[in-house]
């Protein structure tokens, strides 16, 4: 079992199960705007990071790019976590995605890295539950800054660009099954009906169960 896996046994084994872990390792490379490779010397392992609750232009997803803005994104992260340089990257139970990358918050001293893509409007915020109501809360008030003042992805020269996981579904030929959340107001949607969500109060539900119990609902 590798040292991240030992970790999250750990957490989840405990009842102070809430508190974050975290790993500390120097940046080997940035592949996009929300994902990075790291080495951590203690272990001599490398690790493949992606950002919490961030999601970024594709730089390339099966040979296909979102060009320009994909590359913005990416040159952007790498100016703040250079390689070489030193990151920690903060975690919890959930802390690794589908794809085996370890899902987290990537600190750059006091620098809070997926912060600063949303300010930038460099990403989307991208929560799909579970997720921590509190840091959704922060990075939503990121977003709608970026969108508020046409930074990014939300100027004039990139409002066309599409979302990200929306460009993944077009190349793949398919239609997200996840159903939208608004974390302000906690309707719930079909993904037909995002735009009535707007970009800054989106998170997803992979079932309506699941939604409902966490106190979202279909309007009657």
């Amino acid at each position: 079992m590798n040292t991240l896996k030992r970790v999250l046994v750990l957490i989840l084994l405990s009842p102070l199960s809430a508190l974050a872990a975290s790993l500390t390792g120097q940046v080997l490379s940035v592949h996009d705007g929300d994902t990075l490779t790291i080495q951590v010397p203690a272990e001599n392992m490398k690790y493949k990071v992606r950002l919490l609750g961030v999601d970024t232009p594709e730089v390339d997803f099966f040979g296909h790019s979102q060009g320009e803005i994909a590359e913005k994104a990416r040159d952007f992260v790498a100016s703040l976590a250079p390689v070489g340089s030193t990151i920690t990257v903060v975690f919890d139970d959930n802390g690794m995605d589908k794809h085996g990358r370890v899902l987290g918050r990537i600190l750059v001293g006091d620098i809070e890295i997926n912060r600063e893509v949303l300010k930038a409007g460099l990403g989307y915020m991208y929560f799909i539950f579970p997720f921590d109501k509190r840091v959704s809360s922060t990075y939503s008030e990121d977003a709608e800054s970026a969108v508020a003042n046409h930074r990014g992805l939300f100027s004039p020269e990139y409002q066309s660009t599409l979302a990200p996981y929306d460009f993944r579904m077009s190349v793949r030929n398919q239609t997200g099954n996840n159903l939208i959340g608004d974390l302000q107001t906690k309707d719930l949607f079909y993904q037909e009906d995002a735009d009535k969500v707007p970009v800054w109060r989106r998170v997803f539900f992979s079932d309506k169960k699941i939604a409902e119990q966490n106190g979202y609902h279909f309007k009657l």
